[in-house]
C-alpha cells in the first residue's frame, strides 16, 4: 500500500494521509516504526520514511496560496516519481524539485527560460511574496545529517516522534528545525524552523485533508512567519499563508 506524501509548502507539499474531518491519519498500513519505542528507532530511519513519501505518485493538482484577505496565488502541482513541480503564471515561473536518488535538488525557470539550479543565497527568499521560501520548497532539512529524536509526544491527539535536525552548511534561514512525524502513518504534521540564535521563525502545520480520487492528501496547510524568544517552542505570528490543494488537474 502506498503512502501519500506530506506537502510542505510552498509549496511543498506536505502530503500526508489525513482524514478531512479530523486532520488525523485514516486507518492504513502502519509505518515501519509504528510498534517501536523511541529507544528502538533512529532519527535517520524516521526521516527516511518521510523522504520516501515524496516519490510515490504520478498526479497533477490545482491549488492556491492565500495570504490575508486579498492575496491569492494559483498554482499547478505536478507529482511524479522523479520530480515535484510548481507552475505559476503572471509571470510564468516553474519551480522544479528533482527527487531522483533522494537528493531533492531545486531548480527554477522564469518566463519560459530553461531551469537552472537555485543558488544557496536564494534559499531564504520568499516565493511569490508569501511566507514560503525556496528553502521550504527544497525541504533540505530532511537530508541534514546528525538528526536526533527528542521524544515521543502527542499532537492533535496522535502519537508523534519529535525530531531535531541541525543545519550542517549554514545556507538559508534555518540553523535548525524540529519536525513532528506521526508514528502510525509516517506523515509530517508540523515543523518549526529556527534562526542562528535558536529563535523560532517559521511554523508549518497540517490543518485538514481529504480524498482526491483514490488517494488521501492534505488539502490545507498553514505556513506562518513567527517571532519568539531564544529556545521557545513557539512564537507570535507575524504573517500567515495557507496552501490549499483544490482538485485533480485535467
Amino acid at each position: 500500500m502506498t503512502r501519500p506524501c506530506l506537502l510542505l509548502c510552498a509549496a511543498l507539499a506536505l502530503l500526508s494521509p489525513l482524514r478531512a474531518q479530523e486532520g488525523t491519519p485514516p486507518a492504513s498500513e502502519p509505518s515501519s516504526f509504528a510498534s517501536k519505542s523511541i529507544d528502538e528507532m533512529s532519527a535517520d530511519e524516521v526521516l527516511k520514511l518521510v523522504r520516501l513519501s515524496y516519490t510515490l505518485y504520478d498526479r497533477d493538482f490545482t491549488g492556491m496560496l492565500r495570504m490575508g484577505l486579498t492575496k491569492k496565488v494559483p498554482f499547478r502541482l505536478s507529482l511524479k516519481p522523479e520530480a515535484i513541480s510548481f507552475l505559476f503564471n503572471e509571470p510564468a515561473q516553474l519551480i522544479h524539485l528533482d527527487t531522483r536518488n533522494q537528493r531533492f535538488a531545486l531548480f527554477e525557470g522564469v518566463g519560459g527560460a530553461q531551469t537552472k539550479p537555485v543558488p544557496p543565497a536564494k534559499y531564504g527568499e520568499p516565493v511569490r511574496g508569501t511566507d514560503i521560501t525556496y528553502d521550504d520548497l527544497s525541504m533540505r532539512f530532511l537530508y541534514w545529517p546528525n538528526a536526533r529524536i527528542v521524544r515521543q509526544e502527542k499532537l492533535k491527539g496522535r502519537d508523534c516522534i519529535r525530531v531535531s535536525i541541525r543545519n550542517p552548511d549554514g545556507a538559508g534561514l534555518y540553523s535548525s528545525v524540529e519536525v513532528w512525524i506521526d508514528k502510525i502513518s509516517g506523515g509530517m504534521l508540523k515543523m518549526i524552523g529556527r534562526d542562528r540564535a535558536s529563535r523560532p521563525i517559521r511554523r508549518f502545520e497540517v490543518l485538514s485533508g481529504k480524498k482526491f480520487g483514490d488517494i488521501w492528501m492534505v488539502d490545507e496547510m498553514r505556513i506562518e512567519t513567527i517571532t519568539g524568544a531564544v529556545g521557545a517552542s513557539d512564537g507570535t505570528v507575524k504573517s500567515s499563508t495557507r496552501m490549499q490543494i483544490q482538485a485533480l488537474a485535467n
